[in-house]
């Protein structure tokens, strides 16, 4: 069994309490030792009191659970006020998306046209200073460039995918995986079909090319799965994922293209530990099996 961390799952705003405990504990058999939980504020219109609900029912779940490290993240900012801004911090996320698909109060979405305004850049100011990351997933290419000359930490995207290989306003362009890796950041691939090819067309092959392509470019330590897990409809799963057991299928595929046991073990877990710890946003060690 492989271990498992995951850097976006949008399951605590998609299924009831009762739906969580069964869902994390088949989690914890199948090898899970990290997600990182996105609150998605945009369609249910949570507001900054929402999110402190769900990060107390994270705090229950993460003693309940004590095989899995379950992250705070959350998935556009773009409602806070001012005065919001310090309660946000106290909950002490690990990251935050300034904006979802479209532009916002603080900066401009993948469907968009804005780019960072005033105030964007005074909340950047504030989370770096605190130690949480602006998760760059769902920017646009003008908000993305310039958040990079505003940044003073590694350079992190929790979901997207590969432009040269599936041409999606929401896929990153090679200069942009680039300034990624070079800033010695993270940047987890979803398994999204329409994120990586032809809708219905999708397996767990294609996944593996896509780690193929980054690790034959930019190496294969600044990559790892943010499954979008909850956060895309049944349909749009590639053909044999459903599930985090099947992500054994991703690390079969890429054995067969000649990575060997440790690149893999660092693709589905390490490098996403290794990122949580080098920049102080977890504290643990793991005991492999």
């Amino acid at each position: 069994m492989i271990n498992i961390a995951d850097s976006h799952n949008d399951f605590m705003t998609k299924i009831t309490a009762k739906e969580k405990d069964c869902y994390l504990s088949h989690c914890q058999k199948v090898g899970v030792k990290i997600i990182s939980c996105a609150i998605f504020t945009t369609n249910l219109k949570l507001n900054i009191s929402d999110i402190s609900n769900f990060n107390n029912e994270l705090t229950t779940l993460n003693k309940k659970f004590k095989d899995l490290t379950l992250l705070l993240s959350i998935e556009d900012i773009g409602f806070i006020k001012e005065s919001d801004i310090e309660k946000l911090i106290k909950l002490r996320p690990i990251c935050c998306t300034l904006t979802w698909n479209f532009d916002n109060q603080l900066a401009g979405g993948a469907l968009g046209g804005k780019s960072i305004t005033k105030f964007g850049e005074e909340v950047i100011h504030r989370l770096e200073n605190e130690n949480i990351f602006v998760d760059t997933a769902h920017m646009n290419k003008k908000s993305f460039w310039k958040f990079c000359k505003l940044t003073k930490k590694p350079i992190y995207n929790s979901h997207s995918n590969i432009y040269d290989l599936k041409r999606h306003k929401r896929n990153l362009m090679d200069k942009q995986i680039e300034m990624i890796v070079k800033s010695k950041g993270y940047l987890g691939l979803t398994i999204y079909d329409k994120f990586v090819g032809k809708e219905g067309k999708v397996d767990s092959k294609t996944i593996a090319l896509q780690f193929d392509y980054l690790i034959k470019k930019f190496g294969y330590k600044n990559f790892g799965f943010g499954t979008d897990f909850y956060g895309i409809d049944t349909n749009n799963l590639p053909k044999d994922i459903k599930s985090y057991e099947d992500i054994e299928k991703i690390a079969r595929e890429l054995k067969k293209l000649g990575y060997s046991k440790k690149i893999i073990e660092c693709i589905t877990y390490k490098n996403y530990e290794d990122f949580l710890k080098r920049n102080n946003l977890i504290s643990f060690e793991v005991s492999y099996d």
